[in-house]
């Protein structure tokens, strides 16, 4: 077919398709769009993009027809009313779409607060919260209520909203590190099992023998977990021992008797989450690494970056394309092994155009390989390949 024929067919489609879709709702709008895209013939007539601009000027006009409050509450349910039946990944894809779409005429409806804020702020609250200072009277005491406050905290920190993750993702369940109440079930798990296997090493009683532990000794052994390094009797003793519990099971040397699952177990059934298992224990083992403060600013750059980048309120406060995107891989590569995914992992719960299709573009960006995507972000890749179709 020459040009001048290919031209006259796809004015005549394009004539063809703005009178069949005259009286069309949205959803029916998005199916007519996949029929027509999956079309061989359709080739002949449009490419991709020329598809693209006849359909989103399609869309667009329905879109005009949706009274303002009515489409503004569609974008608060991430317009799932207004997605056919479908692929996951094709529906992620439309959301996507509606959202550009619909961003000029959101802009005339009334002014709410921003979603993204009070996120924001509770993550602040949680991680600004004024703990008791640590009471001890033995190391013992002061070196499990340090380790396992400093973990809770992290974990904390990290906490999806369940209520929004079941609006946003209602058939994607939230991994068992994000969840609500996991972070006390963690740390009843290091108090029970994992810290009186640590402390009975010959480094830890070395270091309980080093020094006086005044009351500036919980910093003191935060600051020696903060500094890393290759000789580091905290990190050293708690990497080799969580490297044995794969063999030997969790806390083996000390409840061989016990159960150190259990924990995990009720906790997920009483709150219908995932249990972890044996699989999760590098998960649970980078935990100690992760900082509370490093997390909070971290979700802190990426829920603002998304506000500024997707809802500026004004143009002034406008980030440039792909802000957001760069932030959570900055992220990924400067915060401790895993740190980095959950936030990417929660930001895919709580924000709605961290979807599907932007996880997937976000991995090719975090590696062009699948071997450097799972040396850089184990974490995101194990959950985007878990995600259910």
């Amino acid at each position: 077919m020459n040009d001048s024929k290919r031209r006259e067919k796809f004015e005549s489609k394009v004539a063809e398709l703005l009178a069949v879709t005259a009286g069309l709702k949205v959803p029916q709008i998005l199916m007519l769009r996949r029929m027509t895209a999956s079309d061989p013939d359709t080739k002949s007539w449009a490419n991709d993009r020329e598809l693209g601009v006849v359909f989103d000027t399609i869309l667009d006009r329905a879109v005009a027809a949706i009274e303002v409050e009515e489409l503004g509450a569609a974008a608060d349910l991430q317009f799932n009313a207004l997605l056919p039946p479908g692929d996951e990944e094709v529906r992620d894809k439309e959301r996507w779409l509606l959202f550009d779409v619909t961003k000029k005429y959101l802009a005339k409806r009334a002014k709410v607060a921003a979603p993204v804020e009070p996120v924001i702020e509770t993550v602040i609250a949680v991680v600004e919260e004024e703990e008791p200072p640590i009471s001890f009277s033995s190391f013992k005491q002061l070196f499990d209520e340090t380790l396992a406050r400093y973990a809770r905290r992290s974990l904390q920190v990290l906490v999806i909203n369940p209520i929004g993750a079941a609006s946003l993702r209602p058939h994607i369940p939230v991994p068992f590190i994000l969840s609500p109440g996991f972070a006390n079930c963690y740390e009843t798990l290091l108090r029970k099992f994992v810290l009186p296997d640590i402390r009975a090493t010959k480094r830890i009683k070395e270091l309980s023998e080093s020094r006086n532990w005044d009351d500036s000794g919980s910093n003191r052994l935060i600051a020696i977990i903060q500094a890393g390094g290759n000789t580091n009797p905290i990190l050293d003793t708690w990497d080799s021992r969580w490297a044995a519990y794969k063999s030997e099971g969790v806390g083996a040397k000390h409840a061989k008797t016990s159960d150190p699952w259990a924990v995990f177990h009720e906790w997920a059934q009483a709150g219908g989450y995932p249990s972890p298992n044996e699989d999760d224990i590098p998960l649970l083992h980078s935990v100690i690494r992760w900082e509370p403060e490093s997390l909070a600013e971290a979700w802190r750059e990426v829920a603002l970056l998304y506000q500024q980048e997707f809802h500026p309120k004004d143009r002034h406060d406008q980030a440039r394309e792909g802000a957001f995107r760069d932030a959570i891989v900055r992220t990924i590569r400067e915060l401790p092994k895993r740190a980095g995914d959950m936030i990417a992992i929660r930001a895919f719960f709580e924000l709605p155009k961290c979807d599907r299709m932007f996880l997937r573009k976000l991995m090719q960006t975090v590696g062009g390989t699948d071997t450097e995507r799972r040396r850089t972000a184990p974490g995101l890749v194990h959950f985007y390949n878990n995600l259910p179709l």
